[in-house]
This record gives C-alpha cells, sequence and structure tokens, in this order.
C-alpha cells in the first residue's frame, strides 16, 4: 500500500493553524476568558514613588529607587564599573506593540548613570551608544566594553574621553541571531576562571589584553541570565526551569569522546515550582488554563536573571541563596540552596509567600545583580507587555487589548533591595585608580563584587608587579575565599608557579584546596611536573567531596600509573558520591581496558561507584571500537574467576552501549571485529552470564558473521555520495562542537542524533528543525536558515541521515528550498510536541525507516563510513 505525502504547505496550515489567529496559540486549545469570580485590578502606569508602595518584602528589608524614568528606558542588564558608574542595556525595540512592530530598528542603547551627589540616587545620564539593533548584554573589560547587538559582539571604546563610544571592534559574528530574543545569548559573565560566559550561547571568550580576545567552546546553558557562586560554580535557569548548576566544569565534559558524561546543566530545583504572586495575573500568556481559582498563576512560567547572593550586607543566612527574577508574576522569588552529599539542591525559603511581590502588573523584574555595597539590585523592564510577538497567544491579545497593558513604553527602574538599618547607596567601591596592592587587598574583601571586579581588573593589567603579593595571598591568607581568589588571578596573569601550587594544595579548607588542584594542571603541560601529580595523588586520602571530585577531573589530565592508581583509590572508597564516576571516566579515553582490568584486581568486593565506573568504561571501549582494547574489557566478563560484580558490569555495559532507537527499541550494533570473549563466553553455556552474552551476541555484528556482509557493501549513486562526501566535513566544520564528531550529543549541550526520532523521520521535519531551531529539555538549537543556504543543508542532512548505521536516505536541495519557503513566516523553535503532530499530519509516512545498524554513537573509528542504500 502506498501513502502518498501531503505538499509540507498544506502539513504546516494543518498543524499551525492558529497563525489564522495568533502565533502562540496552539491546535485544540480553548482559550477560555479568566472566569467571572476574578476580579481582575486595573494595571495603570505607576510613577516609581507609586510603584515602591506596591511592594511587599520580608520584615526587616526595604526596596529603594536606584533610577527612573526618563533617566532609564525599557532596561534589560547592568553592570556597575568600579568608579561606581552604572552601565545599562536599554532595549527600546522590544513589544513596543502587540505584533512587536519596530524591532528591527536602530533603538537600543548602551546607557551610563551616575550619582553625582552622593544621595544614592542615579542623577545623570550619558548615552554611551546608540542605534543599536535590540542589544542584549553588555561586559566592562578593561578600557573597553564588550556588547552584544545579534549577530554581532563588539568590543566599544571611547577614546577621546566624551563618555561615547568612538571605535568598536567586532569579536564575532555569530553571538545570538534576530529573529527570538526570548532565545539569544546574552549575559556575558566574567566568571572565577577568567573566561566569560553566556547564557544560551556555545562559546565563550578570553581577554587577552590589548582588546583582544579568544574564544573556545562550552555547553549553552539556560535561557536569559547566568550567575556564580563563591566557587566559580555557574548557575543559570529558563522560563520554566528555575535554577540549574554545573557541578562540574564544562571543559571537561568534551574530553572522552566515547562517554557522555554527567554532571552540567544539572536541576537544583523542581520544574515549575510552586509561586506566590501579590496580585492577579490573569494577564500571563496561557492564563486559561495555567491560573488557580483566585486568577494567581501557580508555578514559574518566566523565571530568569538568577543571581547568587554574594554580599555582606544581608543577614548571614542569605549568603548563597539564589534569588530569581519572575516577570510574569510580578516577583522576585529566594531560593534556599543546600548542598549535602556532594548535591546542591534548592527549595522555596518561604513557605506560600515570596521574598517580594508587587500589586503593579507592569513590575517587570527581569535580572538581578550583586552590587558593589552588598545590596541587591533589581533590573525592572517596566511595561505592559512582556511576552515576545512569537509566543503571544489569541488569549494574551485580549487582555492586552482590554487593558491597555501595550500603554507606557520607554519606561524602566533600577531598584535596590537592603535590610532596615543599611547605610545609604554608596556605588563607589574604592576600585577605581586603586593600586595593584590594593586591588590584590581587595581579593579578600566581604562582597563578591568586589571580589569578582578586583580579580578582573588585576587580570586585565597584567602588572608583573602583582604576581608576588598574589603568591603570598594564595599560600597564606587567612581568609580562604581571598586564596581562591588569589590562585584564579594567578592563573589569569600566568603568575602560577611550583610553590605556591603546593602550599595551596596542602590548604584544609577544602574550597582552596579544590581550587588548588584545577589550576594545578596548568602545571602538568606541556612537561608533566613530577612534584605536583605526586602532591595530588595524595590528595586521595582526603575525605571533602569537593577535594574528591575536582581530584578525580584533574587526575584524568596526568595520565600516569600513580595518578590512575589514585582514580581507582577514589572510586573504591567512594560510597555514591555523585558525578564522581562521570568525572573519572571522562579522563580514561582510550585507556579504559587498563582501568578495568586493574579496578577489577583491587576491588574485589566492587561496589556501587566502582561498578558503575566498569560500566561506563565498557561502554566507553565499545564505542571506541579498538579491537584489542575491546577485546580486553570483554575478557573479565568471560572470566569464570572474575568477581560476579564485575563480570555483571561488563555485561551492563555491553547492554548499556547498544544503539536504541528514541522509543528504547535496540537496533544491531557493528563492531569492527568479532568480539572473541563474548563469543566464548556465550559457548560456555550453563551460566548467567553465559545466556546474557548469547543475547548480547544477537544484537552485534562484525564482518564475516552471517547476514553482515550485505550492510558492508551498500553503497549511495555516485552523485549522492559526492553530497555526502560534503555533508561529513560540513558536519564536521559547524555542527560537531555542539552534537560531537560521531553524533552522540553532550549533556547540557546538544542531544544525540544517532537513532533520533526526528533524524529518522520525513526529511523536511529534519529541515524544517535546521531552519528553525528546536527547544527541549531546558537546550534550544539556534535556527540556521540565514547561516547556511540549502546546499550546505542538504549536503550535511545527508550525512547525519547516512551514518552511524543510520540509511534515511538523501536530502536534496530541492526539499529544502520548499520547506523554506512554506515555513517562511515561522520564527518560534519547534518543540516535541509540534513535530509529533506534524509527523502525525504526514500519516507517519517514512518514519523511522533508516535504522539500518552501527555501534552506539560512533560506528567504526578508522573504517569507512557506512553507505547508504
Amino acid at each position: 500500500m502506498s501513502l502518498r505525502l501531503l505538499p509540507l504547505s498544506t502539513i504546516l496550515c494543518c498543524c499551525v493553524t492558529p497563525l489564522l489567529a495568533q502565533r502562540g496559540d496552539r491546535g485544540g486549545e480553548v482559550q477560555a476568558p479568566p472566569p467571572a469570580h476574578i476580579k481582575i485590578p486595573p494595571a495603570p502606569i505607576l510613577t516609581a514613588e507609586q510603584a515602591l508602595q506596591t511592594f511587599t518584602v520580608p520584615k526587616g528589608f526595604r526596596v529603594e529607587l536606584v533610577a527612573a524614568d526618563p533617566l532609564v528606558g525599557d532596561p534589560i542588564a547592568m553592570q556597575f564599573a568600579p568608579d561606581g558608574k552604572l552601565w545599562v542595556v536599554e532595549m527600546r525595540g522590544y513589544m513596543n506593540d502587540v505584533d512587536g512592530k519596530g524591532e528591527d530598528q536602530p533603538l537600543g542603547m548602551i546607557a551610563v548613570l551616575e550619582d553625582t551627589d552622593g544621595d544614592g540616587r542615579m542623577d545623570k545620564r550619558t548615552v554611551f551608544a546608540q542605534g543599536l539593533v535590540m542589544p542584549r548584554a553588555l561586559s566592562l573589560i578593561d578600557d573597553g566594553v564588550l556588547v552584544a547587538e545579534p549577530p554581532r559582539l563588539w568590543f566599544m571604546r571611547d577614546t577621546d574621553g566624551d563618555g561615547r563610544a568612538d571605535a568598536k571592534t567586532e569579536i564575532a559574528q555569530d553571538y545570538a541571531k534576530q529573529t527570538n530574543p526570548e532565545h539569544d545569548s546574552n549575559g556575558l559573565g566574567w566568571m572565577m576562571d577568567n573566561w566569560i560566559y553566556s547564557a544560551n550561547h556555545t562559546v565563550r571568550f578570553r581577554y587577552e589584553g590589548a582588546g583582544k580576545f579568544t574564544r573556545g567552546g562550552t555547553i549553552t546553558r539556560g535561557q536569559w541570565g547566568i550567575t556564580q557562586d563563591d566557587v566559580g560554580r555557574i548557575f543559570y535557569n529558563s522560563n520554566s526551569d528555575p535554577l540549574r548548576i554545573d557541578a562540574i566544569p564544562s571543559a571537561y565534559m568534551k574530553r572522552n569522546p566515547d562517554f557522555s558524561a554527567t554532571g552540567t546543566n544539572v536541576k537544583v530545583t523542581p520544574a515549575r515550582l510552586p509561586t506566590f504572586p501579590g496580585r492577579v495575573t490573569t494577564g500571563i500568556n496561557r492564563g486559561y488554563k495555567t491560573l488557580d481559582q483566585a486568577g494567581k498563576m501557580t508555578s514559574v512560567t518566566a523565571a530568569c536573571g538568577p543571581v547568587i547572593y554574594r554580599g555582606g550586607l544581608f543577614p548571614a543566612e542569605f549568603r548563597g541563596d539564589a534569588f530569581i527574577a519572575e516577570p510574569s508574576g510580578n516577583l522576585i522569588k529566594r531560593i534556599k540552596l543546600t548542598e549535602k552529599d556532594g548535591a546542591v539542591t534548592g527549595t522555596n525559603a518561604y513557605e506560600g509567600s515570596e521574598f517580594l511581590t508587587s500589586a503593579d502588573e507592569r513590575f517587570r523584574p527581569v535580572n538581578l545583580f550583586n552590587g558593589p555595597d552588598g545590596a541587591l539590585y533589581v533590573v525592572d523592564f517596566y511595561r505592559g507587555i512582556l511576552q515576545h510577538r512569537t509566543y503571544v497567544t489569541s488569549y494574551l491579545r485580549k487582555q492586552i487589548e482590554e487593558r491597555k497593558l501595550a500603554d507606557g513604553i520607554g519606561l524602566g527602574r533600577i531598584w535596590r533591595i537592603v535590610p532596615d538599618g543599611a547605610p545609604k547607596a554608596n556605588f563607589k567601591s574604592g576600585l577605581a585608580g586603586a593600586t595593584t596592592a590594593q586591588l590584590v587587598e581587595k581579593l579578600g574583601d566581604l562582597s563578591g563584587w568586589v571580589r569578582d571586579t578586583a580579580q578582573r581588573l588585576l587580570v586585565e593589567k597584567r602588572d608583573p608587579a602583582a604576581v608576588v603579593s598574589l603568591r603570598t595571598m594564595a599560600m597564606t591568607a587567612a581568609n580562604p575565599l581571598a586564596r581562591v581568589h588569589a590562585l584564579w588571578t594567578l592563573e589569569g596573569v600566568g603568575g602560577l608557579d611550583r610553590a605556591t601550587v603546593l602550599a595551596a594544595l596542602a590548604a584544609q579548607d577544602a574550597r582552596v584546596c579544590a581550587a588548588a588542584i584545577r589550576v594545578a594542571e596548568k602545571l602538568l603541560k606541556p612537561t608533566l611536573d613530577a612534584e605536583i601529580v605526586a602532591k595530588l595523588v595524595s590528595l586521595a586520602v582526603r575525605p571533602e567531596l569537593a577535594v574528591r571530585l575536582q581530584l578525580a577531573l584533574s587526575l584524568g589530565e596526568a595520565k600516569t600509573p600513580a595518578a590512575d592508581a589514585a582514580l581507582r583509590a577514589l572510586l573504591i572508597a567512594a560510597g555514591e558520591q555523585p558525578y564522581l564516576v562521570d568525572a573519572v571516566v571522562s579522563g580514561l579515553a582510550r585507556r579504559e581496558a587498563e582501568f578495568v582490568e586493574a579496578i577489577v584486581r583491587e576491588a574485589k568486593a566492587g561496589g556501587v561507584a566502582v561498578k558503575n565506573a566498569v560500566i561506563a568504561a565498557t561502554v566507553g571501549a565499545l564505542r571506541a571500537n579498538d579491537t584489542a582494547r575491546l577485546g580486553r574489557v570483554l575478557a573479565v566478563a568471560a572470566d569464570s574467576t572474575a568477581p560476579a560484580w564485575a563480570r555483571t558490569a561488563v555485561l551492563d555495559g555491553v547492554d548499556r552501549a547498544m544503539p536504541r532507537l528514541f522509543d528504547g527499541k535496540a537496533v544491531p550494533a557493528m563492531l569492527s571485529a568479532e568480539p572473541k570473549p563474548l563469543v566464548a563466553l556465550a559457548a560456555q553455556g550453563g551460566s548467567p552470564e553465559s545466556e546474557r552474552a548469547t543475547k548480547l551476541l544477537a544484537s552485534l555484528g562484525w564482518p564475516g558473521k552471517s547476514g553482515m556482509a550485505a550492510v558492508a557493501e551498500v553503497k549511495l549513486a555516485p552523485a549522492d555520495q559526492v553530497r555526502f562526501d560534503k555533508g561529513k566535513a560540513q558536519f564536521a566544520a559547524l555542527c560537531a562542537a555542539c552534537h560531537q564528531p560521531e553524533g552522540q550529543g553532550l549533556a547540557g549541550l546538544a542531544p544525540s542524533l544517532v537513532y533520533s526520532r526526528w533524524v529518522l523521520a520525513d526529511e523536511r521535519i529534519l529541515a524544517s528543525i535546521v531552519l528553525h531551531g528546536k527547544a527541549s529539555d531546558n537546550l534550544v538549537m539556534p535556527t540556521l536558515k540565514a547561516a547556511l543556504d540549502d546546499e550546505a543543508i542538504a549536503n550535511v542532512l545527508t550525512f547525519v541521515r547516512n551514518s552511524w548505521g543510520h540509511a534515511a536516505g538523501v536530502v536534496t536541495t530541492e526539499t529544502i528550498a520548499r520547506v523554506r519557503v512554506t515555513s517562511a513566516t515561522r520564527e518560534e523553535p519547534w518543540n516535541d510536541a509540534d513535530l509529533a503532530e506534524l509527523s502525525q499530519t504526514m500519516g507517519g509516512a517514512r518514519r523511522n525507516r533508516g535504522a539500518r545498524g552501527g555501534l552506539g554513537a560512533t560506528g567504526a573509528p578508522g573504517g569507512p563510513v557506512p553507505k547508504a542504500p
């Protein structure tokens, strides 16, 4: 029976019928108005003084105004300079009406605000840069400022001292895009490790001096806003997912291509964390299905702008807690963070209330920051319309129009939250004009903002005179956080030396020791420092979980017998410490066999961490597909004298490495040679291990095995092979950094493409994803419709659909061109629900027809790329 496919234009119209109304509408949803019993209060435009009266904060706190319209308008991000001036990003082109007209106009600005009379309120405005289209972020660096104006990242400078930018250098031309500001890069935070990170972006930057920057790959993080804690762990969030953490520095995640480690993009709180607004919130986008009986939202829907409080002004119990902006609910949430058994978790700090609520619907906190004085600063994008036009529903449009929420454009406020009794705001930190010695001293300040800024200024200056005092601080300072910052400042200025690192490694404080372990890696390359390695190895007996975790990461860089033995010792003593197994195995690339053999000898009793490490190492060995090394691992399962836990763990690893479709069904995996130990085990018979080996072999193939020859001989037509080869090269250049060279993906960065539901579906679905992006699981793939032409997309998709065991057919430029035209009005990224509806409309045609068999995520390295029929 043949199935006739509908034209894609018909499909898109059928499955996105809400285009007839609003782009945010979803098929089948009834958008009923709020129930009649809900009394919706008015939402008048308030002055800043009036708005101040609408706030409710916990007893013992107060809110103060720092700046207000007309001095500032449409603020979305800010940063205090060392001299106390406040730099503000103004996105004045955003949603000036419900249809978002004028979004492409150069209305944005970078404004600099000053408090000239010392009364704690800004009173002077200087426009540093104007004529910007939808600017998103800034970061003060040296004598200039990084400014994000999608798709470019500029380094702007004022060379004549008039306070206005007159020189700019392009640092990147792929920073965010111009179609969907809710899913664009932002943040530009200088973090503890001297790299500049962003939310929603897979590139980090490092300042090298003299206006020069280098770039490096990283994972994508959250949606809007990025922050760090006192030891440099990065936190972020997305609208319905209030807080996540990188428990492991992301740079370690990519060093083993055959193992997908976890430890980044880790949930800290449950998604949809309950909220307790101070007013009715009927004006949220999907209020027709998300409000309680009182007309209030029940969980976060616009969480953004997180900050870890690191000031010294609030009571001590607030330090290290997270504050989250929730502009849809007109509130700020405090999340109490707890670290136990190596895991960070968060809960609402208040039951039934929030840290700050407002009765003013136009109060829109979109970003939160620590200030130089220890206060918490709030960027208020004061306005009625918050939702971008891409997602506005018919329900919300009616709310906006009926209640005139589109009125009042170009307003905005900056607020300061402090405890009662706090002194008047003083924005000057004492860092402007500070000597090198004074900056070093400030690394021990109580305020995290002061410490971070002093570190940045020292790294920017690169004054050789700082090195001696930094080394002294790193070795002997009484304040552990001063020692941590001194170590990282030394790393930034190139001043690390053996004596300093050895002294810091001996620190009793776990934070200092962990930081020293990490920076010690600088002394392992290009020439291995044996004394440093020996000291690292000796630390394996330390009980602190933070020390043990960083040691597991850093010892993997040493690659010496002693270091490997210490890694095994960490696992044997580990219990169930989170992420330790991932940390160890991430550093074992191509060394899995030696590890498995050794730990099986040493850990006769096994243990949770040991068993899980053997499973993970077996997965890596199988996916690496090195016949000799894989044979050594499999030999453990076939060895009747090996501990039972070890034999089971190896077989578990083989099973876990099996390629599977999105629904969990296994497909044949191709090895480069016969797995002789597994075959021998199956032939033994009479044992559970033998029976299991027999079942596993049924899902494994190799050259010479019956039924496998036909797969190896399949080839593409000559013209299609040319397209495939071009796509292979383009994938390596454009896609492999996120999806990894063998398509296996990377946690927190990009999903696996291997046997992906949508990779093997109708090629038009995959083309639509590439053109418009896809959002899922706190990850957002950006649109590539402007970056890639039809030829490049067709090449890459042909490669992806016919690699790693896929046989899903060739994609033509004509197909891409048709999809580009028929989906031209789509602006938001796809999600799984939309794609499932699209696929269903296609009648399931050709879905998942291309699973031919391959090895996990890697195919057969060193051999020919599988050819498609």
